[in-house]
């Protein structure tokens, strides 16, 4: 939201002339801007006004989604190899609005993040490419975060890498997901250390613990001995381990729950119960 001095003229729309303008209805333009695809400004009156630049904005993008022949991977690709912060936030917020859930947006991103290491490993994007797209995907992914509320008393879940895993991208998808069901994302990010973990875990800092692991992880003995060692002191605590990724994780786990997509975590997170001693015990998604 943006507060208009009184003395800044611009080219502002009340919601009647933003529906036109769009071809929509008022009603329509103030669920976009509930919804954050649309900014609001406020008149020093205190009335909603809308930038009619930002509305052909999103109209464009909107446009490009409906009538573009290629894939949705394709269009989050160029969105990110353009480097263009404002677009990708506003796609965001469109695949939100369209899949209903931040857990199926984070699996069609799932799909983008392999496309993306796919391309760089094909020698079509270099290293410094990957990983600009990749910042550029974690900030916008954490911009949009912040703007979830999430209760205060709400269930805790830690969020890593596994071994000496440095992709957080999995981990800033799991922290939208965990926020869309009230859950606290505590996040410890790349390279943390298993007894680090395991610490907070029996210092009662944590419900769950969410762990992952990208393809680079594809060391089965090293993912087993991780998932065996802090699953064992989340079992004797009474917190739920969750593995996720393309790692090589044991699948089963000795103890926790290994999930496959993020809709499997969205299904975990809606009918498991994150305070119950024993995973085996929820209703975890069949894989």
């Amino acid at each position: 939201m943006h507060l208009l001095p009184a003395h800044v003229k611009s080219d502002l729309l009340t919601s009647t002339e933003a529906a036109s303008l769009a071809s929509v209805t008022p009603t329509t333009i103030a669920r976009w801007a509930d919804e954050g695809l649309l900014p609001v400004v406020h008149t020093a009156k205190g009335f909603r006004r809308f930038e009619r630049e930002a509305v052909e904005r999103l109209l464009r993008l909107t446009m490009a989604a409906e009538t573009r022949d290629g894939s949705e991977t394709d269009a989050w690709m160029n969105s990110l190899l353009a480097g263009k912060p404002q677009e990708l936030d506003l796609r965001l917020m469109l695949a939100h609005s369209r899949l209903a859930t931040w857990c199926r947006v984070a699996d069609e991103l799932g799909a983008v993040l392999i496309e993306l290491g796919r391309r760089w490993q094909d020698g079509e994007l270099s290293i410094g490419d990957e990983h600009r797209a990749s910042g550029i995907l974690g900030r916008a992914l954490a911009r949009v975060g912040e703007r979830i509320p999430v209760p205060q008393d709400g269930p805790r879940c830690l969020l890593a890498c596994a071994g000496n895993d440095e992709h957080t991208l999995g981990l800033s998808l799991a922290d939208l997901c965990l926020r869309e069901h009230g859950h606290i994302p505590v996040w410890l990010g790349r390279r943390t250390p298993v007894q680090e973990v395991i610490r907070m875990v029996i210092a009662g800092q944590a419900e769950l613990v969410a762990m992952s692991a990208s393809i680079v992880s594809d060391d089965a003995a090293v993912l087993g001995q991780i998932a065996d060692t802090i699953g064992s002191a989340c079992k004797a605590h009474g917190v739920i381990l969750i593995l996720g990724g393309s790692g090589a994780w044991p699948d089963p786990p000795p103890h926790g729950l290994r999930v496959n997509s993020f809709s499997a975590f969205h299904d975990f997170l809606h009918h498991g119960d994150p305070g119950h001693p024993d995973p085996s015990t929820c209703r975890s998604p069949k894989m």
